[in-house]
């Protein structure tokens, strides 16, 4: 990335890393001048909550125009705000660290902020690597916009900073959720931009999805969420996490048993329990 004056930037984008250095690089790679261009000014923020070295040493050895930095060790939501604290951009993009930026992605967004000066939030498509090969697996796929993922977002930072960003007491799950309903009661204009273009891989849930640990957090980020708001929108409903799980015990199923032959079906089980725990959540705290 060429020396830019912080006065010239238009986009800060933002990666937050934890431990995946190969997945990094190329992250980085993707989004160098010889894959996007030279002329849309922005700069790279790494923020880096590996407990190791590895991360750090390919920013610095192999990026050393983008920004790294250490990340407050408390989650997606802190670690993406310590990044925005950095940034000189008018506009934040976030991505994941294991996402490749397509080429023409930095001038889809240029494009479109110049012609919806009037929009606060635009969100880019984001797609698999593959066909999916088992249940065991997942990908935050984005195809038609009003996910709000941070897997692939732009915002402006005015406004971002305006909604007093993440809400770090999110501390694995539900961040992205809690911005989303507060940007849409700050009556954001939202507009999905599909030639914003990340992929994304397919990733075993095993090692995070199947751990009751992990899952009591995101159950206590999901309570958090339901006292900070006391949502009445339908899709925090009791009635649509039913229709979830009669969805999972019906489609799904039949999904997971003919086309992925029984591949991940431990994983599928695992999540219907974690939804009939969150019907249960939202039952305490209607009757409170």
């Amino acid at each position: 990335m060429d020396e830019i004056k912080a006065e010239n930037i238009l986009f800060s984008v933002v990666i937050p890393t934890f431990e995946r250095p190969n997945d990094l690089r190329m992250c980085l790679a993707s989004l160098s001048p010889k894959i996007q261009g030279k002329q849309i000014l922005h700069e790279l923020i790494v923020t880096d909550d590996s407990r190791s070295d590895a991360c750090k040493q390919v920013v610095i050895n192999e990026f050393p125009k983008a920004l790294w930095g250490k990340g407050k060790g408390k989650g997606p939501a802190a670690n993406r705000n310590k990044g925005v604290n950095r940034a000189s951009g008018d506009w934040i993009i976030f991505i994941d660290d294991d996402c490749i930026a397509q080429p023409g992605y930095l001038l889809a967004y240029a494009n479109a902020v110049e012609e919806n000066p009037t929009v606060d939030v635009f969100e880019g498509r984001i797609f698999p690597d593959r066909p999916r090969q088992t249940w065991a697996e997942g990908c935050p796929a984005n195809e038609h916009g009003g996910l709000y993922w941070t897997s692939n977002l732009c915002v402006r930072k005015s406004f971002f900073e305006k909604l007093k960003g993440l809400d770090e007491q999110f501390e694995v799950a539900y961040e992205d959720v809690d911005f989303a309903y507060r940007a849409k009661r700050a009556n954001a204009n939202l507009l999905f931009v599909r030639d914003a273009q990340a992929c994304h891989p397919w990733r075993s849930v095993r090692q995070g999805g199947k751990n009751w640990k992990n899952k009591n957090y995101e159950s206590a980020d999901f309570k958090r969420f339901l006292r900070k708001h006391d949502p009445s929108e339908p899709e925090f409903s009791f009635s649509r996490y039913s229709r979830n799980l009669l969805r999972m015990a019906t489609y799904d199923f039949m999904t997971c048993v003919l086309v992925y032959r029984m591949r991940g079906l431990d994983i599928l089980v695992f999540q219907m329990l974690v939804t009939f725990k969150s019907m249960f959540d939202i039952l305490i705290h209607n009757r409170k």
